[in-house]
């Protein structure tokens, strides 16, 4: 983000596959590429990165399969806030365009929709576009640049809405991208940004979130500082518990919104927290290596009982924590998924067969250990039956806990 040139290592996670490629049966005997997954901190603007980038054609063009939260209840309820939210607070017009960078299958759009807006969606994820495309949400297929943002503006005019759920610490050509979004903004527009909080990935010990898709971990001091090279501006943020805790940043022209307090006060909390503090971050990296070793005691443990165990969803941070553990299909028995798109295949890396959620009822093992811990509530509301009969489940993050 400042192009800083010093950075220090902060964990080393070691190799991993694409954490989003899910092989199939014929494949399993295909080389699987690795790619080095390390933490490292900038010491000049504090911005929490890794350090090697996996081509992204290679991780949204090849055989992608992620969902956008709309596969969940409380998914589909946070993007119908965010649209409720923005065009209530920033009184934007009806019949003004609202634009969303990395739009998936459309979800968050098809919410701005319903709040009378035109919506246009821009992602480089061919299977994903095309079905928003399919859904009445038009997208163009390709990744957003300033390029991209020229073609929107002559088309369809300027954007009072710009989003990016997820999408803006995946940017690889970072600046392009916001160069973009400076042209697309109207100018009493807001650029609305979500992502998980630096904060939280350090305290919480989230680093099952640390993957190639995820290029930066943010926080308020390196964004604030970052939008203003633009001419741009941080007016606003907002904590929402969503992926174990995210921060909703609000970003205008320069002078065009009143900026919030809240900004000095996060920063000065992340200051205080050592957020930027080589021994707080070497605290975290000793206490990930804990976790590993207490998760990996607790399924052999298990496994020594006779007991059987299954993992439970199998999203991108699942195999993070799945390879880095060294947990494979001599610890759990199968996965299941909701995503059918997923069923049918193998997790990357560890191999482990992927089946629909019926198959934990058909199977009962002992226990499940769930992997989108963000949304374990949900999910083991929603598999009540499991626990009627006995099963368990095995919360991982941010330490091991059976439930």
């Amino acid at each position: 983000m400042c192009r800083g040139r010093f950075l220090t290592r902060v964990l080393d996670l070691g190799f991993h596959p694409h954490s989003d490629h899910f092989p199939t049966k014929e494949q399993l005997n295909e080389h699987q590429e690795l790619y080095p997954l390390r933490l490292v901190l900038c010491e000049e603007c504090g911005l929490l990165q890794i350090d090697y980038l996996v081509n992204p054609k290679i991780l949204y063009q090849t055989d992608y399969l992620y969902q956008s939260l709309s596969t969940t209840k409380a998914g589909s309820a946070h993007f119908k806030n965010i649209a409720e939210e923005v065009c209530k607070e920033y009184s934007i017009p009806e019949n003004a365009l609202a634009v969303d960078i990395g739009s998936n299958i459309g979800s968050l759009l098809r919410s701005f929709k319903e709040e009378g807006l035109r919506v246009l969606g821009v992602d480089p994820a061919e299977t994903m576009a095309t079905t928003a495309i399919k859904n009445d949400i038009p997208t163009i297929i390709d990744f957003f640049s300033s390029n991209v943002a020229d073609a929107i503006v002559a088309e369809y005019g300027k954007a009072h809405v710009v989003t990016g759920t997820n999408v803006f610490a995946h940017l690889h050509d970072i600046d392009n991208a916001v160069e973009g979004m400076k042209k697309l903004l109207a100018d009493d527009g807001v650029i609305v940004i979500e992502a998980p909080y630096a904060m939280d990935l350090i305290e919480n010990l989230q680093y099952d979130t640390i993957y190639h898709q995820h290029v930066g971990y943010l926080s308020v001091r390196p964004m604030e500082q970052y939008f203003r090279r633009f001419g741009l501006e941080l007016f606003g943020v907002k904590k929402i518990p969503i992926h174990g805790g995210s921060l909703r940043y609000y970003v205008g022209h320069k002078g065009k919104h009143n900026a919030s307090a809240d900004i000095l006060r996060y920063i000065q909390e992340e200051n205080a927290h050592g957020l930027y503090s080589l021994g707080k971050l070497k605290e975290f990296a000793n206490n990930v290596a804990r976790q590993k070793k207490d998760l990996l005691e607790l399924l052999v443990g298990l496994k020594k009982e006779g007991k059987r165990i299954a993992g439970l969803s199998t999203p991108a941070k699942g195999n993070i924590l799945l390879n880095y553990c060294n947990i494979d299909n001599t610890l759990l028995d199968f996965m299941t998924e909701k995503n059918s798109l997923k069923i049918g295949r193998y997790t990357p890396g560890t191999f482990i067969p992927i089946y629909g959620d019926e198959k934990l009822l058909a199977e009962q093992p002992d226990y499940a250990l769930l992997l989108s811990w963000n949304f374990a509530n949900e999910i083991m509301k929603n598999l009540e039956e499991f626990k009627k009969r006995g099963g368990k489940f095995i919360i991982p993050i941010p330490r091991p806990t059976i439930v």
